[in-house]
């Protein structure tokens, strides 16, 4: 299935025990819902079941398009659509169609997409309130629940996602098992993950989505084979399961094996054609071989044939994050601060992105430009922009608040600040970045038990990213060589 680690996929969410047409109630403690459409009813029961439980994205997109087309005034489809969509453009015209159609639903409808409206114009604060409220009313309701918990784990609060699925009690339902799989797995207590696992297997045998997640968990947890074989297991179920196709060489590129992984990427893209977004998800995925080989110069044609894609396709926020992505692996910081100028001339001159998406983009931009500068001995440029990055950081934004952390631990590192700096880089706890800068500020404190714990964490880090291609295969190395000391962590700490 597509991660649900790093994005939100709200999926149909309070729909099936919603009212009946033409205003039947709805079982009490439930959602309601506003639609006078016997099938619009049926549809969207339907992209549930396609969305969460078989993980159908395309097919459930398919199903919601038809639904607003059959009925433009039912506020939920667009806000539902709007959430699913793997194309930025229909996901702001959908959005927009929500609010304005959002008078004729129910006072609950309306807090949804009152919630989802701040939360895309990066008023997190009055989004979360919106949130609570809703949660509060509907606390046992599993597309409630599921909605909560999805929406946490976009903002990185996996512990407080975690709390609202125990909380609600909810054993039964196979697409919320399932994503609570994921917050486990992104709190690393993977054998809860793997027990939910288990029961969504048991629940969907015929199904090839609880294998995929399965296989999904298995590689962030390091068990590569199992991951293969768990992938191969869910293509066994049904051949045009695309997800799986690429878990595969995601799981390859894992284990080091690039050029494996470049051939199993080629096949799944003659297989299968993609939604945008995905084309860029696994495009990004295949440039990064060549960044785990040390081969910049084709890791640069790929992600500049990405940033054209994402150029083309009017995608800001897609086309920003690829420059972005290039400027960290260059080895000369010049070019890399060039890039940087091509990626925040891309977030403000782009269309098609939520706000929210702009201003976190942008943070991210503004943290590689402070890491850049830092490498480029240019302290006064460093600082500005750190100062540039605290400004965004006014609101109850996590993705910000960690950027913003992690930046101001990398300049007081730089600064010698060992001490000051763990603060800091504490607060970005997943990425190898920070976690390598972590390690060796521990390190220069004297505390050596600290240290460990980061190294662990930071050999363990299994996500197909660009910061795990900079720092993890070359630690889990070092880890390896007896005569690979803490050298190793000082050097990789300049880069």
């Amino acid at each position: 299935m597509i991660s649900k680690l790093g994005s939100l996929s709200i999926a149909v969410v309070l729909l099936c025990r919603a009212a009946g047409a033409e205003g039947g109630a709805p079982p009490a403690g439930s959602f309601p819902l506003t639609t006078h459409s016997a099938e619009s009813r049926e549809l969207l029961a339907k992209a549930w079941e396609l969305d969460l439980d078989e993980a159908e994205q395309v097919k459930a997109i398919a199903v919601l398009r038809k639904l607003v087309k059959i009925d433009p005034h039912f506020a939920m489809g667009h806000e539902i659509l709007s959430q699913f969509s793997r194309d930025p453009g229909e996901q702001v015209r959908e959005q927009k169609a929500a609010w304005a159609t959002r008078k004729d639903s129910s006072p609950a409808e309306q807090l949804v997409i009152e919630w989802f409206e701040n939360a895309a114009d990066h008023k997190l604060i009055p989004a979360i309130t919106d949130m609570n409220q809703v949660l509060s009313q509907y606390p046992h309701d599993k597309w409630v629940v599921f909605l909560a918990s999805s929406w946490l784990m976009q903002q990185m609060q996996y512990e407080r996602a975690a709390a609202v699925y125990e909380n609600s009690g909810i054993t039964d339902s196979p697409g919320l098992i399932d994503n609570a799989a994921y917050t486990y797995a992104n709190l690393h207590q993977f054998e809860k993950a793997f027990a939910l696992m288990d029961k969504y297997v048991e629940m969907k045998p015929k199904l090839s989505n609880p294998q995929d997640s399965y296989g999904e968990i298995l590689r962030l947890a390091g068990r590569y084979q199992d991951a293969v074989k768990h992938y191969r297991a869910s293509l066994a179920i049904n051949p045009r399961f695309y997800t799986s196709e690429y878990g595969i060489a995601d799981t390859y590129a894992m284990m080091g094996e690039e050029a494996r992984a470049r051939k199993a990427y080629a096949i799944a893209f003659r297989k299968f054609p993609l939604p945008t977004l995905d084309q860029v998800q696994f495009k990004t995925r295949e440039a990064l071989t060549y960044v785990r080989e040390g081969d910049l110069k084709d890791a640069d044609v790929a992600f500049q044939a990405i940033a054209e894609y994402t150029s083309a396709h009017q995608m800001a926020q897609a086309e920003a994050e690829t420059y972005r992505q290039m400027a960290m692996y260059q080895p000369d910081p010049r070019r890399s601060l060039e890039l940087l100028e091509k990626a925040e001339h891309a977030i403000h001159a782009g269309q098609n992105a939520m706000r929210v998406s702009v201003d976190q983009e942008l943070a991210l931009v503004l943290r590689t430009r402070v890491e850049m500068a830092l490498q480029a001995g240019d302290k006064p440029l460093a600082h500005t922009t750190l100062a540039d990055l605290a400004k965004l950081n006014d609101s109850d934004d996590n993705i910000i608040a960690t950027a913003y952390g992690a930046a101001s631990g990398a300049v007081l590192f730089a600064a010698r600040k060992y001490k000051q700096s763990i603060a800091h880089l504490e607060q970005d706890p997943d990425n190898p970045l920070s976690l390598r800068l972590l390690a060796s500020a521990y390190r220069r404190t004297g505390d050596i038990e600290a240290e460990k714990r980061v190294d662990q964490k930071l050999a363990s880090v299994n996500e197909p990213t660009l910061e795990q291609a900079l720092v993890v295969p070359r630690f889990r190395k070092c880890l390896e060589n007896p005569n690979c000391d803490s050298r190793f962590k000082t050097a990789s700490a300049k880069r």
